[in-house]
């Protein structure tokens, strides 16, 4: 096609396009130079047209690849690399004089007097010109969106070390206890080789004593390996139970998923119902009604003390209302039964509830009754089926419907 939409190309004759094709041919078998972009650097003639050429909204008259290359590159220069992190703990030069600009309190020259978190001093640096505090590194550490949100950046690996130090003075003080019970059992006359079969069972007992946190799990004898919260095989991930991308969401570090992952099914039927369920159960219930009732009492100014203050104050507090509320509510249901009476309904004897009956009725699968007494039909609190006189049937009015009138039976 002589027509390309590019910035760089415009519509050429047949000769025009013609010339182009054997400048391009003689380019490639090497005859002629390469074309060169802004920067200098050669551009491979073997590159198809779709890739050298760039499009026409990126206004570029000279032939170039710099479309091709990620842009992304100079943004990266403006930020931090990952591991800059602010210095804490660390301070800067210490002066022996007042200088002039610096903290009125505490003598430092990297912040100002309302700024300060030393302790405000009667008199400050600045007249008594004693106890000049450090100057603070202060880093403008400017992170990228991923850098903002890395929860390991400016984490110290040799703080590990504190965790593998205690970890191997358990296994020192293991080793030690487990030495001290050998010999009490070599001088009682118990050991050999009886008490090699039981080393794993003391291990894990030990373990269990020092570390609350690790679970065991022994597949064989002789053989016990420590899992830390680790998942049934048989059971589902949490992140398996709804692949919808809007579900809960799932934080692999720490391997919680808060929110209900099903909510359209039955909570009867689901084994797993969120973190939160869990969360919300024993005595957070309790809680949550203790903070409503102070807030309650706040709103309509009774004097409640605030339960962050006095917790155990507001607790007996709440206990006692609940004492009195209950008492009242009784209180008033024993005057209504008194009043309009109904005790009677309230006792129901036990072996009314146990009876059985050897009457024979037969069901089918939809659970209705095939065989069997038929229902007793409902009786209102008025009198019926009442024979007055020689009758046989109910005496009274009654409606023929055949002849539409009232009549008299």
């Amino acid at each position: 096609s002589g027509f390309m939409a590019s910035s760089t190309h415009t519509f050429r004759s047949r000769d025009e396009y013609k010339k182009a094709k054997e400048l391009e041919e003689a380019r490639k078998s090497g005859q002629i130079a390469p074309e060169v972009d802004e920067e200098g650097n050669d551009i491979n003639p073997h590159i198809p047209q779709y890739i050298s050429r760039a499009p026409w909204y990126l206004n570029q008259h000279a032939p170039s690849l710099k479309h091709q290359k990620s842009q992304l590159e100079k943004d990266r220069e403006k930020y931090d690399k990952l591991g800059a992190w602010y210095a804490r703990g660390q301070v800067g030069t210490k002066s022996t004089t007042y200088r002039k600009g610096a903290c009125q309190n505490c003598g430092s020259l990297t912040h100002k007097q309302k700024d300060c978190v030393e302790r405000p001093r009667q008199r400050g640096a600045k007249f008594t010109n004693k106890d000049i505090k450090a100057d603070e590194i202060v880093r403008n550490v400017n992170l990228d969106y991923e850098g903002k949100r890395d929860r390991w950046n400016g984490y110290d690996a040799a703080e590990y070390k504190k965790v593998i130090d205690k970890s191997n003075r358990l296994e020192d003080e293991r080793k030690k206890q487990r030495a001290q019970e050998l010999e009490d059992k070599m001088a009682a006359g118990k050991g050999g080789k009886e008490d090699s079969g039981s080393e794993p069972d003391d291990e894990a007992e030990f373990k269990l004593k020092n570390e609350a946190e690790v679970l065991l799990e022994q597949k064989d004898e002789g053989t016990p390996a420590s899992v830390r919260n680790l998942r049934i095989r048989e059971s589902t991930a949490k992140y398996l139970l709804n692949l919808d991308v809007n579900s809960a969401y799932y934080d692999p570090k720490s391997r919680s998923m808060r929110e209900d992952p099903t909510p359209h099914v039955d909570p009867e039927d689901k084994d797993y119902a969120g973190d939160n369920f869990v969360r919300l159960s024993g005595d957070v219930r309790k809680l949550a009604e203790l903070e409503l009732h102070a807030i309650k009492a706040a709103e309509e100014s009774r004097k409640v003390p605030h339960m962050q203050s006095d917790p155990s104050l507001t607790e007996m507090l709440h206990k006692n209302f609940k004492s009195r509320k209950e008492n009242q509510e009784s209180k008033l249901r024993q005057d209504v039964l008194s009043r309009y009476g109904g005790e009677e309904f309230k006792k129901v004897n036990p072996d009314v509830l146990l009876e059985q009956s050897e009457v024979y009725v037969e069901y089918n699968h939809d659970g209705k009754m095939i065989k069997g007494p038929k229902a007793a039909n409902p009786h209102s609190r008025y009198p019926e089926d009442v024979l007055e006189g020689n009758h046989s049937a109910i005496w009274g009015s009654y409606y023929d419907r055949k002849e539409r009138k009232w009549g008299f039976g």
